[in-house]
């Protein structure tokens, strides 16, 4: 005989007598309960979540579901009760669950209580899961008391923790030593047996139960997720966190858990992003771990213009790692104007550090050509000048770029004038440049390579004078050459745009002073090859147009690529 679930109404009606309907229908509205499913339980409208019988029950029914999948318990009011099919986040259970309208809020909450997610967990919750079902609930030997919260203990994990291994023993010898005061006292003291045997009840009981270590946390980068995951990681070192960063470090730190530590430092060397940089290089300092802090230098070197320029997190990079990066003679850019670019996204951040997303490149120039005062001459801006001395401003020669120089209030007006002037006496003397430091006075100009190119080129143009930057792959080998070339104001390379708007020089011979510099990625780390300052005379012939080919072996995507030249007198 199969069973079939049936639901009923307990209020009566009558039919002979008004009165008595609107009664029922009184009662109805305030305390209905229904007999539903199969172990003749009743069941209140608005279910609570302190209905401990309730959920037991809810349990069973459950329970019983797995094997009465294709039935399901049908509602007694449909305008009391109805369905609500995705309360549960346990796929495994068919039976639905019947829940009243209002309280169809608390249904995570009611199923949280029969089956448990991580998800829904507390920190707390998470890490009592994991250590009983590795322990097989045996009874704690400890119990920290840390950050509000009572982290019950195994003898046979202390021992990950220096901290609480330490604790540990120190708490078990002032309990010897309390047990041994007691032994005393209760040879002296036998005359009052009962009094004192009260006493002494407790205090074994008190000196039998699990220690009762205190550990303080000063530390506002440690909460309760990253503890649990720490101390979760002494049951199962295979546990993961969230995200690898700072809580999970300084939590590893006040534990003395060096295996976490070191391998949260590891993944940390190997998820250095634009999101990141910034709050991993500020660990490092804290915890002066150089090996993390160069690398995050190093980051920063090769992509503070090409992409942290671009990401919100720019406004987290701190005024002295900002000219550091900029001093640096190995960072990485496609021109110098994309450097100054960088710096006025960077110093529009700080003045507005309330926003929460990147500003168009429109809006961060209108914010600085609306000021009266120039930027740099104000109290504020004077700390901000040695930025913009690192900038290698000359080597800024596009038009439209010179002229937004002139139109954002930013720069005084000597820097403006010795900018202009300067162009103005290269182009007038041939293009020679008054260099005196090639390392710092470069104009640099780069190329990225992100996948497998067979050749990449890019055309500049300086002073009037052409080149053509090239970077080739050497056949199927892991070989790359680099090289410079010359080339005519009417070269078909060049694009027409640039033969209108660009001057040209006449002269047959160009004196160049070029660097070429070539980082890539292998091994783990980034590594650097340098052609070195190499000074040629560049004709217009084929034999004098190009450079020696610079040739590297043993390179793989991504290989950035710096040009750096200047013409000496």
């Amino acid at each position: 005989m199969s069973f079939r679930p049936r639901t009923r109404s307990m209020f009566i009606t009558s039919h002979n007598s008004q009165q008595n309907s609107t009664r029922s229908v009184s009662a109805r509205s305030l305390c209905q309960r229904t007999q539903a499913g199969y172990t003749n339980r009743w069941q209140l409208a608005g279910a609570s979540g302190s209905d401990m019988l309730g959920q037991a029950q809810v349990q069973r029914a459950e329970e019983f579901g797995d094997k009465l999948a294709d039935r399901k318990i049908l509602s007694a009011d449909p305008m009391a009760l109805h369905w609500h099919e995705g309360a549960t986040s346990c796929p495994q259970f068919i039976l639905p669950r019947l829940v009243h309208p209002l309280s169809a809020s608390r249904c995570t909450r009611l199923c949280k209580d029969v089956t448990w997610s991580s998800k829904l967990d507390s920190p707390a919750e998470q890490f009592n899961i994991l250590s009983r079902s590795v322990t097989q609930n045996a009874k704690p030997d400890a119990v920290l008391e840390c950050l509000g919260v009572r982290w019950e203990l195994h003898c046979s994990v202390l021992s990950g923790s220096e901290k609480l291994s330490e604790m540990y023993t120190n708490s078990k010898r002032q309990r010897d030593v309390q047990l041994q005061e007691r032994a005393v006292i209760g040879k002296e003291s036998r005359a009052s047996k009962s009094t004192c045997g009260r006493g002494l009840a407790y205090r074994k009981w008190h000196l039998s139960g699990p220690l009762i270590l205190r550990l303080p946390v000063t530390d506002a980068s440690i909460n309760k997720e990253a503890l649990s995951f720490a101390l979760r990681t002494l049951y199962d070192p295979e546990e993961r966190p969230n995200e690898w960063g700072e809580t999970v470090l300084s939590t590893a730190a006040l534990l003395g858990i060096s295996n976490l530590f070191q391998k949260c430092l590891k993944e940390m060397l190997t998820n250095i992003s634009s999101s990141t940089v910034c709050s991993f290089h500020r660990v490092s300092c804290k915890f002066k771990e150089t090996i993390l802090q160069r690398a995050c230098e190093r980051w920063l070197e090769l992509f503070l213009v090409i992409e942290l320029s671009c990401h919100i997190k720019l406004r987290d990079l701190p005024f002295d790692l900002l000219l550091k990066t900029l001093l640096s003679p190995r960072l990485f850019t496609s021109n110098e104007y994309e450097v100054l670019r960088a710096v006025l996204y960077w110093l529009y951040l700080q003045l507005n550090p309330f926003r929460e997303t990147l500003p168009a490149h429109s809006t961060v120039i209108t914010f600085f050509s609306k000021e009266t005062a120039v930027f740099l001459e104000q109290p504020q801006g004077q700390k901000c000048i040695t930025i913009f001395q690192a900038l290698r401003m000359h080597g800024i020669t596009e038009w439209q770029h010179l002229q937004e120089l002139q139109d954002i209030r930013v720069l005084p007006e000597s820097w403006l004038l010795h900018i202009l002037s300067n162009h103005y006496h290269t182009l007038y003397s041939g293009g020679d440049m008054a260099v005196t430091d090639f390392s710092k006075q470069a104009i640099r100009f780069g190329m990225m390579f992100d996948s497998e190119p067979v050749c990449c080129t890019q055309t500049i143009s300086l002073y009037g004078f052409y080149f053509l930057l090239q970077a080739a792959k050497m056949g199927e080998s892991d070989s790359y050459s680099f090289s410079i070339e010359r080339l005519r104001h009417w070269d078909p390379a060049l694009c027409q745009s640039s033969i209108v708007s660009h001057p040209y020089s006449v002269r047959s011979d160009r004196s160049v002073c070029y660097h070429i510099t070539v980082q890539s990625y292998s091994s783990g780390e980034w590594q650097e090859h340098s052609s070195g300052a190499v000074t040629q005379e560049f004709g217009l012939c084929k034999r004098r147009c190009r450079s020696k080919p610079f040739q590297i072996e043993g390179l793989s995507p991504p290989i950035l690529v710096t040009f750096s030249l200047a013409f000496p007198f």
